[in-house]
């Protein structure tokens, strides 16, 4: 097994970081390029390996899609189908890349006279899955389990175009099965319409899929995340697309400034974005950091002390576990709530979170939805990520306060931040991998 020993910076830190493309913006336009009228230009985009996942699946399927380096990431040159795609025989591996599975399957749904096969990591076979198969079957695709009910893998052998109309679905499990139906909306025969049962989760992701297809021309009115429907005829258009930066991936880095006590800028953060995990740095203002924002930067100071606070993350569950490394520093506890769609992702993050903070000497108390961090003086210790790119990085951010940190499996971050590493080190902390 590879790991990786974190040693503080010697000096305090003091960084200005450019973050990478965000994955989940990426993601959304290489989906709503493929079914575009012609030629689309991503710039930035991420190189995560979540959207190389889809870049794969997508070139099975028959895009075109060319890959260039760019200043700031990579650049993807989609040439969009105009929605004629297939019909289609294949059989697609999308590893542990969640998002990719949920996306695709509605995709794949709506391929007339194909045949495909949809496979994932072992942990990806137990990921929920049912709410959205179930909705796409309600207006005619057949799609069946070949593995435990209600989750992957999955054949789809769709006959005829899918209907479209009225759809119902539970919206409390995961947000991407409404982010997948509306992204494919335009391989519908008729305007889409989608009624939420229950609480929607997750409404910021929500939000960055109508800013998404509304930039590929896709408008659709969303009535207090109860009701979503597309406005007219679901025509997309190419364009030129620069994606914004990954939030999540700089809560990490804002992170280290709260846990060394330094300054830390990250530049390509747009602090009026769609995306929930902005608001990270007014988390750290209520624990006693500073927070300076600009057009395309923020800065945050850490303090000399940090409070426990109490905090609902449903609309940033991505950034929860950066929260309860930091509060693991902080006086008193630390609350966490909102936090029910953790214990269904890459691993039972609640679990997870409580498991190693443990080890490195912090109590915490988990709940369904929730726990509940005690702060104190961590220690080193080995932590476990659970192949999990967020246990990892989350961690990682102890680094800045505790000589001999362990992280287990460092390469697990390329999931979605295949540069943390190097930027961690930019930033003074000193990281070993032996090979």
């Amino acid at each position: 097994m590879r790991t990786a020993t974190l040693s503080p910076s010697t000096r305090p830190i003091s960084a200005e970081i450019a973050i990478p493309g965000s994955k989940s913006y990426t993601n959304r336009a290489l989906l709503l390029a493929a079914q575009a009228q012609g030629t689309s230009t991503l710039l930035a985009a991420s190189k995560s390996a979540d959207s190389e996942a889809l870049v794969l699946a997508l070139r099975k399927l028959g895009v075109i899609i060319t890959e260039s380096s760019g200043p700031m990431g990579v650049c993807f040159a989609v040439e969009g189908s105009g929605g004629a795609f297939g019909p289609i025989r294949a059989e697609i591996d999308v590893g542990p890349a969640g998002t990719t599975m949920r996306f695709l399957t509605a995709l794949c749904a709506g391929i007339p006279g194909s045949d495909i096969t949809l496979r994932g990591s072992e942990r990806m076979h137990q990921r929920p899955i049912r709410e959205l198969v179930e909705a796409l079957q309600r207006v005619g695709a057949e799609i069946e389990y070949l593995g435990t009910p209600g989750c992957p893998p999955l054949r789809i052998r769709p006959t005829r175009k899918l209907r479209g109309g009225q759809i119902e679905m539970d919206g409390s499990v995961s947000s991407q099965f409404v982010s997948a139906l509306l992204l494919t909306a335009p391989l519908h025969e008729h305007p889409l319409c989608i009624s939420i049962a229950g609480e929607q989760i997750s409404k910021s992701y929500i939000d960055m899929t109508l800013q998404s297809a509304g930039d590929f021309g896709l408008a659709v009115d969303n009535e207090r995340y109860a009701r979503y429907s597309v406005c007219g005829p679901a025509r997309l258009v190419a364009r030129t697309y620069e994606v914004e930066g990954d939030a999540s991936g700089a809560s990490y880095l804002w992170g280290l400034a709260a846990i060394s006590g330094g300054t830390v800028t990250v530049h390509n953060a747009n602090p009026s974005s769609a995306q929930g995990d902005i608001r990270f740095p007014e988390l750290l203002e209520r624990m006693g950091c500073s927070v300076t924002r600009r057009a395309r930067s923020i800065t945050v100071c850490g303090a000399p002390r940090l409070r426990g606070i109490d905090v609902d993350m449903s609309n940033m569950p991505d950034t929860a576990q950066s929260l309860a490394v930091i509060a693991a520093i902080a006086e008193g506890p630390t609350r966490i709530t909102g936090l029910s769609t953790l214990r269904v992702k890459e691993t039972d993050r609640i679990a997870a979170l409580h498991n190693e903070l443990a080890k490195v000497g912090i109590s915490s108390e988990p709940g369904p939805d929730c726990i509940t961090i005690r702060g104190g003086s961590p220690h080193a210790a080995q932590i476990a990520t659970y192949e999990d790119h967020r246990m990892a990085m989350s961690f990682a951010m102890l680094g800045a306060r505790v000589p001999g940190l362990v992280i287990e499996e460092p390469e697990v971050v390329e999931k979605s931040f295949p540069e943390f590493w190097q930027v961690l080190s930019s930033a003074g902390i000193a990281v070993a991998c032996p090979e």
